[in-house]
């Protein structure tokens, strides 16, 4: 039997607080402004087509009420899990898509590591996506099939996590919606088209983190803490981006215990940090044998923030970083250097240029979905009709999850509701990606790991006003 949670309402009473919700929640009419801008900025008024759809979508679940039929909870979980999984696996089967740029390099790095044991000296790429292509290799042989249907675990792994996170956080009729929109929203299944280098498993892993930062709040301590950590840091060996993960977990108890003064906020928070260590120090240690210098993760964070400074960025991937031909872990780490401070100098001497890059990162990054389809192919040819077909999809679903997210922000804010903690994680989340993506390269993929507690934060505010109303 499932209950809503019972953990108290955060409410916006000091200035910190205050700030970062009006923040997040003006970020959700900003994000609509963005979509409605995206096909003026790109000169193709046809993109307002599927916004329209999704307009009108998103009116029908506002204002029809619609209830979800009763289903025992193993039909339940067969519709939320069993569907989209054929779903997925039909579409890989069908196109076969070969993988291109980022996940052909990491693909073949799983071959190099499933085929000899070792990992490439350069460390260019994260190793948590390599490690899980290199396992499923073993197993079932290396091929870009088995790599694309590889997601299909991690795909479910997401749907149980904001399911788990859900029943504890809103009503058992609530929490199946929330779920059923994250099992079929568009891009979870279509992504995996691009034989990805990163999202299924750093998502699971954000998602997990998540659940444990909501543990706490609900007056978990150390384990939760230390349970998120690992999270944490699996996540961050995925992707390097989830290394700020200790001030988030950090900001959200702080602001959720509206104290600065809790001894289990401050016990989970160091359990949070000694898990995600444990996890890190192998691969770090590793990382200074191999590279002879202190490296987290990987290192391309220096070329990747040059790639999306320097005069003739455009916002996005720049080939400018990698014109230089690198071949021994010294010369990475001397280019690293370089492209480190030729991005802190044009930051620094050109701030107008970097503030109109910073807007277009973000207007790529939040003003559409559609643009990983262009990395979805039919084995190896052009997807035709189906590229169109995809993308018209793709932004239905996204347009649909904006406009609800900024009706329900705009209604909280001009009616000062208190933040529940579900916001208060997704502002965090969020407004995070924010700063972060007006630092590196802008692109929709950058928003894809954030969707699922964004549709968790919409469907929790329309459970609340629905019940408001009964009452």
């Amino acid at each position: 039997m499932t209950t809503q949670d019972s953990s108290p309402a955060v409410r916006p009473g000091d200035s910190l607080l205050s700030i970062l919700l009006a923040i997040f929640r003006l970020a959700g009419p900003a994000v609509l402004a963005m979509l409605l801008a995206f096909p003026l900025y790109k000169g193709r008024p046809s993109g307002w087509l599927p916004l329209s759809v999704a307009a009108a979508v998103a009116g029908l679940l506002l204002f029809r009420k619609t209830r979800l039929p009763s289903l025992p909870p193993r039909r339940f979980l067969a519709l939320v899990l069993g569907i989209p999984a054929l779903l997925q696996a039909a579409l890989v089967l069908w196109l076969r898509p070969d993988p291109a740029f980022d996940g052909l390099f990491v693909l073949q790095e799983a071959e190099r590591l499933a085929r000899t044991g070792e990992m490439s000296a350069l460390t260019y790429y994260a190793p948590g996506q390599i490690w899980y292509y290199a396992l499923l290799f073993k197993i079932f042989g290396a091929s870009p099939l088995v790599a694309q249907l590889g997601q299909i675990p991690l795909f479910l792994g997401m749907i149980l996590a904001l399911h788990a996170i859900a029943r504890r956080a809103l009503p058992p009729l609530p929490a199946r919606a929330a779920t059923l929109a994250m099992a079929y929203y568009p891009s979870m299944i279509l992504y995996a088209l691009v034989t990805p280098y990163y999202f299924y498993l750093y998502t699971l892993m954000i998602l997990l983190m998540a659940g444990r930062w909501l543990a706490v709040a609900r007056g978990g301590g150390a384990g939760a803490g230390f349970a998120g950590g690992l999270a944490a840091g699996f996540g961050a060996l995925t992707k390097a981006v989830l290394l700020v993960a200790p001030a988030q977990a950090l900001a959200f108890w702080l602001l959720s215990a509206r104290s600065f003064f809790q001894r289990r906020v401050w016990a989970a928070w160091l359990a949070f940090i000694l898990g995600l260590l444990i996890v890190i120090a192998p691969w770090a240690w590793r990382n200074r044998q191999v590279l002879g210098e202190p490296v987290l993760v990987c290192t391309s964070g220096p070329l990747v923030l040059w790639s999306a400074n320097n005069p003739d960025s455009d916002g996005l991937y720049s080939a400018l970083p990698d014109m230089t031909r690198i071949e021994t872990p010294e010369e990475m780490l001397r280019h690293m250097r370089y492209c480190r401070d030729q991005a802190k100098a044009f930051i620094l001497f050109h701030p107008g240029q970097f503030i109109r890059l910073a807007g277009r990162k973000l207007l790529h990054t939040w003003g559409t979905e559609t643009s990983y389809v262009e990395l979805i192919n039919r084995g190896g040819a052009p997807l035709g009709p189906l590229d169109p077909a995809f993308r018209f999809i793709a932004q239905v679903g996204w347009g649909t999850l904006v406009w609800l997210w900024a009706f329900v922000a705009a209604r909280a804010l001009i009616r000062r509701r208190p933040a529940t903690p579900v916001e208060l994680a997704t502002a965090i989340l969020v407004l995070s990606k924010w700063v972060i993506y007006s630092f590196y390269e802008g692109g929709a993929r950058h928003h894809l790991p954030v969707v699922p507690m964004l549709i968790l934060y919409v469907v929790s505010e329309l459970a609340a006003d629905r019940s408001s109303e009964i009452a």
